[in-house]
Parts: structure tokens; sequence; C-alpha cells
């Protein structure tokens, strides 16, 4: 198990790099922003120690706040869906789907049930991160339309990356 949790660690830097340098520059419209970086969270498997899985998800959090310069707004929303997702996979995933070590890729979960899964994690964590960094009353409607367009945006880009880079998990 703790060697499964390794890769994760050596994986952190690449999706930090890759959402700070890259999609973090590419604004659609001023509007939409993905956070690619949540799949990490998303991914670690279901026996994954809670301290472990609460600290991974603040340290992911508090590099991106770093690197942006925000105060806390990352960390707390992905506290916030690591301390939810055991209920959430209790929820989605049925018992005896998956061995419980294995990671949580859509190859493994299948269609349908990862995207369940992973979109109400990803809505969640878009949710608490734009309500935190742009609440105001008077721009309700465009917090939800960002939220939701965001969490659309960052959940494609999780499901294509999932269909490229971890299709070789499958055979495992």
């Amino acid at each position: 198990m703790i060697k499964q949790l390794y890769k994760y660690f050596w994986l952190t830097p690449v999706f930090i790099f890759i959402q700070i340098y890259i999609l973090n520059q590419v604004l659609f419209n001023g509007y939409i922003n993905p956070y690619f970086y949540i799949m990490l969270i998303i991914c670690l498997p279901q026996i994954t120690p809670r301290w472990f899985l609460l600290t991974f998800a603040f340290f992911l959090g508090f590099f991106l706040d770093v690197f942006e310069g925000s105060i806390g707004f990352h960390s707390t929303a992905c506290v916030m869906i690591a301390f939810i997702k055991p209920a959430i996979e209790r929820i989605v995933i049925p018992k005896n789907t998956i061995h419980a070590e294995q990671d949580l890729f859509l190859q493994k979960l299948g269609f349908k049930m990862f995207t369940v899964y992973a979109f109400m994690l990803i809505f969640i964590h878009h949710a608490i991160l734009f309500l935190l960094a742009h609440f105001k009353l008077a721009t309700f409607t465009d917090i939800l339309g960002k939220i939701t367009l965001s969490s659309f945006i960052t959940f494609v880009i999780i499901i294509v990356c999932q269909f490229f880079f971890f299709n070789s998990e499958r055979r495992k």
C-alpha cells in the first residue's frame, strides 16, 4: 500500500506544474478555469488511510495556494473533498466492485460509475473554491455558471487523461 502511494508523491510536482504553467494560463473566455490537479485526490485508492488522504490533500492545495498567491482557497477545497471522498465512494461505488487497494481509475470502475463519482467530487471542489474566492450575493448566478462550466471542463480533461494516459492500468 505504501509503495502504491509513493507514485502520488512523484506525480504531485508534475500535476502542479501542469496546473500552474499551462492550465492557469488558459482561461476560457476569462471565465472558465479547469483544475486538473484534483485528479490525484480522486484516484487515490479506497483503502488510503484517512490521515494520509487529508494530509496529502492539504499539501496539494497548499502548494497551489503558494504558487497562485491565494490565501488557502485550494487547500480548503482539497481538504473538504478529501474529507467527503470516503462517503461518496460508499454511495457511488458498490462493495466488491474493485479491490480496495486499487486506484480509482475510469478503466477499473467503468464509465458510468467513474463519471458520477468524479463529477460529484469535482463539482464540490469547484463550488467551495469559487464561493470562497469570488462570493458576492450580487454575482451568485455568475459564480454558479463559473462553477458549472469549470467543473464540466475539468471533468472532460480528467476523462480524456484517463482514456489516454491510464489506459495501461486496465491491463494490470
